[in-house]
This record gives C-alpha cells, sequence and structure tokens, in this order.
C-alpha cells in the first residue's frame, strides 16, 4: 500500500482529501491509520499526529473499517453514534491494488446530528401536539356535555332529553332559536355525547364572504384560482371527517352554494374547488338557525329539498324571557365564574336587583345575561365594594325596569298621594348620593337637609349605607 500511496502527488493527494466535508479516514491492510482528514480532526477532535500510523481499533473499538478488510465486504450508509449526542452515516469500501490485492480500506462518515435532533424536536413536537389535542378534547368534553348544561325549565328540560336521546345516531339535526339561547352550547355536547372520533368543525355561514364560501367549505387544489396557495388547502367539510360540521347560520348559505352542498347530504362526497377527484367522507351534519327557514324556502332564498334533508330532527330553544325560572341559576353561575377571574369576592345580588333581572325581557338571551353580570363584577372591583348598586347595571336594564314599573303603577291605578312623594323622595335621596359619589356631607348640602335627617330616611327607605373611606370620603353603598 506505501508503494501504491508513494507513487500518488502526495501534496495533491492531501489536499484533495482535506478539501472533503465529510470525515474520511484510510487504513491499511492492518488497521493502521494511513491518512486522517481535517473533517474527521474536526468531528472527533484527534489530531493526524495522534492518530496516523497507528491501529484505529485503538481509538474506536467498534470501528467498521477492521470488518470491512476481515470480510473484504463493502457496507452502504450504517447508521452509528460513535460518540455521546453524535450521529454519522458511514459508508466504508476495501482498497484492492492493480494485481487484486487487498492492501487496506477507506470509511466516508456523514455528519448527521443536525437532522437527527431536528428529527428528535419534530417527534416531540407532534407527540406534544397529538397530547395537546387530546388535552383539548377532554376539556371540549368536559366542558360541553349534557351534564353541565343549566336549566331547570321543564320545556328546555325535554329538548335537552331529546338532544341526548338522538346523539349517537348519525341523523341530521336542525336547532332553531333565537340568538344567544345556546344552539352551539347544544350541538357540541351532541358531538361529544356522540362519541365520534373525529373534531367538532364550527362554521358561521354569515361571516365567510360571499366570494370565499366554496373555496372555504370544499378547499382547494393548488392553484385553482389567483392567490390560492400552491399547497391546496383541506375546507371545513373534509376536516369534520370521521366528526361533526356544525352550520351555524345556515339561513345565510348563499343560494348557488346550496346544491354543491346538497350532494354532500345526499352522497356523502366533496370535490374540492380545482379538482377532479371525489373525496369520500363520513360527517355529521348539525345546522342552527335564527330565521325561519319555512319563510325563507316560501320566499326563494331556500332550496326546499336542503331544508328537509337538514332537518332530520328539528329542535326549537325556548328563549330566556320564556325560561325565567333559569334565570337565577345562571346568574348564580356567571357571577361565580366572572368572581373568580376577575378576583373578586363573591357577593349576594340583592332582592330588587335579582327581581330587576329576572324581569328584564333579555332579547340577547343568555349571551347578553352574561355580559350584563361580567359588567356587575368589574364595578363591584373598580369601586371596592361587597355590594351590588343598581348603576352596575347597565343603564337601558335599569330604564326599562323604571319604566315598567311606572307603567304598572298607572295601569292599576296607584295614585295614592303618599306612596307617590314616598317614591319621589326615595328617587331624590338615591340621585343625590349618587351625585355626590357617597359623600354624606355633600348629598345633605344638594338635599338641604340635616345629615340626622338623610340618616332616618336611609333608613326609611331601606338604602344600604356602608361607611367606607375611598379617597378620604365616605362612600354609600346602596
Amino acid at each position: 500500500m506505501d508503494d501504491w500511496l508513494d507513487g500518488l502527488n502526495g501534496y495533491l493527494f492531501n489536499t484533495v482529501i482535506d478539501s472533503i466535508k465529510q470525515s474520511l479516514c484510510i487504513v491499511d491492510s492492518k488497521c493502521k491509520v494511513k491518512y486522517w482528514n481535517n473533517a474527521a480532526e474536526r468531528f472527533y477532535n484527534i489530531s493526524k499526529e495522534e492518530i496516523i500510523g497507528k491501529d484505529v481499533r485503538l481509538f474506536f473499538p467498534d470501528a467498521l473499517l477492521p470488518k470491512v478488510i476481515t470480510e473484504q465486504h463493502p457496507f452502504e450508509d450504517v447508521y452509528n453514534s460513535p460518540k455521546k449526542d453524535y450521529y454519522i452515516v458511514i459508508s466504508a469500501s476495501p482498497l484492492y491494488d492493480s494485481n487484486n490485492n487487498l492492501i487496506g480500506g477507506i470509511s466516508l462518515e456523514r455528519d448527521i446530528t443536525d437532522y437527527i435532533k431536528i428529527t428528535e424536536v419534530l417527534e416531540k413536537t407532534t407527540d406534544n401536539l397529538a397530547l395537546l389535542k387530546k388535552e383539548i378534547s377532554s376539556i371540549n368534553h368536559s366542558k360541553y356535555s349534557f351534564s353541565k348544561i343549566i336549566g331547570n325549565n321543564d320545556k328546555f328540560k325535554k329538548i335537552v332529553e331529546l338532544c341526548k336521546n338522538i346523539s349517537i345516531a348519525s341523523i341530521n339535526i336542525l336547532i332553531l332559536g333565537d340568538s344567544g339561547t345556546g344552539k352551539e352550547v347544544i350541538a357540541r355536547s351532541i358531538h361529544n355525547e356522540s362519541n365520534r372520533k373525529g373534531s367538532f368543525i364550527a362554521v358561521n355561514c354569515s361571516a365567510i364572504p360571499y366570494s370565499l364560501f366554496e373555496s372555504e367549505l370544499f378547499g382547494y387544489e393548488g392553484g385553482a384560482f389567483t392567490g390560492a396557495d400552491k399547497k391546496g388547502k383541506i375546507g371545513k367539510i373534509e376536516a369534520a371527517n370521521n366528526g361533526t360540521l356544525f352550520l351555524d347560520e345556515i339561513g345565510d348559505m348563499p343560494l348557488d352554494m346550496q346544491p354543491k352542498f346538497l350532494r354532500v347530504l345526499e352522497d356523502g362526497i366533496i370535490t374540492k374547488l380545482g379538482g377532479h377527484a371525489d373525496i369520500k367522507l363520513d360527517i355529521r351534519i348539525i345546522s342552527a338557525t335564527n330565521k325561519n327557514l319555512r319563510d325563507l324556502v316560501s320566499e326563494g332564498k331556500f332550496r326546499e329539498d336542503l331544508y328537509y334533508r337538514l332537518s332530520s330532527v328539528a329542535v326549537a330553544l325556548p328563549s330566556l324571557r320564556e325560561r325565567k325560572d333559569d334565570i337565577e341559576l345562571f346568574v348564580d353561575y356567571f357571577l361565580k365564574n366572572f368572581c373568580m377571574q376577575y378576583g373578586v369576592n363573591i357577593p349576594e345580588i340583592p332582592e330588587h336587583i335579582m327581581n330587576i333581572l329576572v324581569n328584564y325581557r333579555w332579547d340577547g338571551n343568555i349571551r347578553e345575561l352574561k355580559n350584563a353580570i361580567e359588567r356587575i363584577v368589574i364595578m363591584l372591583k373598580s369601586y371596592k365594594t361587597y355590594t351590588v348598586m343598581p348603576d352596575f347595571l347597565p343603564e337601558y336594564i335599569y330604564a326599562s325596569y323604571a319604566s315598567a314599573e311606572t307603567k304598572k303603577s298607572e295601569d292599576t291605578g296607584l295614585l295614592d298621594l303618599n306612596t307617590v312623594i314616598s317614591n319621589a323622595e326615595k328617587k331624590t335621596i338615591l340621585l343625590a348620593l349618587k351625585h355626590s359619589k357617597g359623600n354624606i356631607s355633600h348629598a345633605t348640602k344638594i338635599l338641604n337637609i340635616p345629615r340626622t335627617s338623610l340618616y332616618y330616611k336611609l333608613k326609611k327607605y331601606n338604602i344600604i349605607l356602608q361607611n367606607i373611606v375611598i379617597d378620604n370620603r365616605e362612600d354609600v353603598r346602596y
């Protein structure tokens, strides 16, 4: 081997092997290192002076080259980890002279450490995403289940029981009801009870621009239209495969999209925008609307055949004003949740405040009530008090209550002079306290009465007074 190597231009040979970015090692037939390039020096931190002329097994007991020489057999792309946290792919071959005599062996190693570490990170990320997805599914299942639904109203309880009984079936369901009555909560509970393995995909038909409706629902192939992602995109319908597709505000689905969606209901098949292949899916459709679909059908704005396909089972959720017996339950539930969220002690709702809440119309239903309770909790925190006051309510709610009380008095002929005077006096005191921001001295000046008289009237009209100093002023809570 020495003669063969000596016959080469040494300088040129060294230059060539040192320019190779992979680790290169050449040994003779006795496994003594003859060449060790710069890349090998850097990777193993072993200099040429240390290793050349010595048996490679002294440095690498499990080296592949001795096996190559013994078996006279090449090895391609053998994975190895020569030291901790380092990974290589090695190829090694025997070397022969012109007479086909074995003179040594050569190995070339590619450092794949970065690739392995990236792969490990990706695998870990994938595992974490799968775990996160499982946890989210578990949270959703816990959050949205029939056992968590609030309501003791008899009519509502019968609807919940019906939805629970049909959950396991694949039948399409149409949920009717005003905005804020909890249509999506019912839909998610049905999905969780059904034990379908796929996801719950919610689509608000009124929120998708007309020009994007088909691509959002059906997805598209790469380059299907100007501005489309070159890789294409999966649609909402396909994303719900083996799960549930919830179409909220179904009455706002464009008329020209309805026959295309009808095919999904009839055959369970979609074709992506710009594509040709049919995709077979297994999905359960739950739709919801606050509109009268029968009227839309009569007006030619909704297909009759689609309506009947969607409404295999139709359930109508009652409005909150039809569930007055559930309002206190919702108030208590939202109050506890928001108090925990904002770090406020849970107060008791005074009876007159609760009466206002129970008797309000709640055109926005549960969603509107939820917002009103959140406002109350924010006001409690801002005023640093534990007493809920009338002006903590949204003004339009209190104004509606006052108007209703006035009308009630007029309708019942309640014109007793003493009562009218007392009501006016109480209202005036409350207004003075509001203008004075609870400062008793300031309120007595506004009312032009002695302090003792004001305290007497507070007691007379059951206006609760708590002396709390805020900014060096007495603060009244009523």
